[in-house]
C-alpha cells in the first residue's frame, strides 16, 4: 500500500506540473505572439503586455489564445492613427472551422481535467484502500493521456513562433533587411507622400508631372523637409530622391533650347 500511495503521489505531481507548463506555454505564446509600438516605446508596450498576462487565469488565457494566436479565416486587423514609425509583428495559425472546434474542446477539456484534480481529487485519496488507490491511479493515468497532446501542440507552436522570430531578426540584421527597412521609411516619408500626390493632381495628359512644378510645391508644403533634405533622406536633390524611392519613373525630357527638363511618375506596378 505505501508503495501504491507513493505511486499515486507522484503521478498527481507529475500532472500538476504537467498543467503548469501548459499554462507556461500559454502565457509565452500569447504573450510574444504579437507586439508592436515606435522605435521609442516598442519594447515598454511589450513588457506592459506581458505584466498583463502574466496575471490572467488558465481561461483568459484559453480565450485569448483561441481568439488572437489560433483562429479560423482571417483576423480583423487593428486599425492605428501614428504620427511616427511604428513596428508590428504578428505570428498566428490559420485553420478551418473544424480544428478549431476540436482545438476548443480540447482546451476546455484541459481546463477541467485541471480543476478537478486541483480542486476534488481528494475523495479519491484512500490510502488504506487498494481499490480506491488503484482507480485513483488509473485516474491519473487517463488525465496525463487526455491532455498530454495538449501541451505537445502548444510546444509545437512555441517552437515555431521562436523559429519565425529569430528568422525575422536575422533578416532584419541582414543588409537587404536593412536596405528594405530603409525603403519603407523613405515610401512613407512627409516629402516623397507630396511628390506622389504631386504626380496624381498635377500630370500632364500623357501622365508626366514636371519635377520643377513639384519642387516649387514641396518648398512652399514641406520647407523643412526640403531645406534637411541631405540629412534626412540622404539624397541632396529631389531627383535622386524620387529614384531612391523606386515608386517612380524618372525622364529627362529634351527641349528646344538644347537643354532638359525632369519629369516623373507614379510606378503602374
Amino acid at each position: 500500500m505505501k508503495e501504491l500511495s507513493d505511486e499515486v503521489l507522484r503521478k498527481i505531481g507529475r500532472n500538476v506540473l504537467l498543467f503548469q507548463q501548459i499554462e507556461r506555454l500559454l502565457k509565452f505564446v500569447v504573450t510574444n505572439h504579437r507586439a508592436d509600438g515606435t522605435t521609442i516605446d516598442f519594447v515598454e508596450r511589450h513588457q506592459k503586455r506581458a505584466g498583463k498576462i502574466q496575471a490572467r487565469t488558465m481561461g483568459e488565457l484559453i480565450k485569448q489564445y483561441g481568439g488572437e494566436v489560433s483562429h479560423a479565416g482571417e483576423l480583423t486587423k487593428e486599425q492605428k492613427e501614428v504620427t511616427q514609425a511604428w513596428m508590428s509583428y504578428t505570428f498566428t495559425i490559420a485553420s478551418n472551422n473544424d480544428f478549431m472546434e476540436s482545438q476548443r474542446s480540447d482546451l476546455e477539456l484541459m481546463v477541467r481535467e485541471r480543476n478537478d484534480l486541483v480542486h476534488h481529487f481528494l475523495p479519491r485519496w484512500h490510502p488504506d484502500s487498494l481499490e480506491h488507490m488503484t482507480a485513483a491511479s488509473a485516474y491519473l493515468d487517463q488525465q496525463y493521456e487526455k491532455v498530454l497532446p495538449m501541451f505537445e501542440h502548444l510546444k509545437s507552436v512555441a517552437k515555431s513562433m521562436q523559429q519565425a522570430q529569430e528568422t525575422l531578426a536575422a533578416f532584419l540584421a541582414s543588409n537587404e533587411g536593412e536596405r528594405l527597412l530603409e525603403l519603407d521609411w523613405l515610401q512613407n516619408s512627409p516629402l516623397v507622400a507630396l511628390l506622389r500626390e504631386v504626380a496624381t493632381q498635377k500630370a500632364r495628359p500623357d501622365g508626366w508631372t514636371n519635377l520643377a512644378d513639384a519642387g516649387r510645391l514641396a518648398r512652399i508644403h514641406e520647407s523643412d523637409e526640403g531645406a534637411h533634405m541631405k540629412e534626412r533622406y540622404g539624397h541632396s536633390t529631389l531627383k535622386r530622391l524620387l529614384i531612391a524611392s523606386e515608386l517612380f519613373d524618372v525622364l529627362d525630357e529634351s527641349l528646344p533650347n538644347g537643354g532638359f527638363r525632369t519629369l516623373y511618375r507614379v510606378k503602374v506596378h
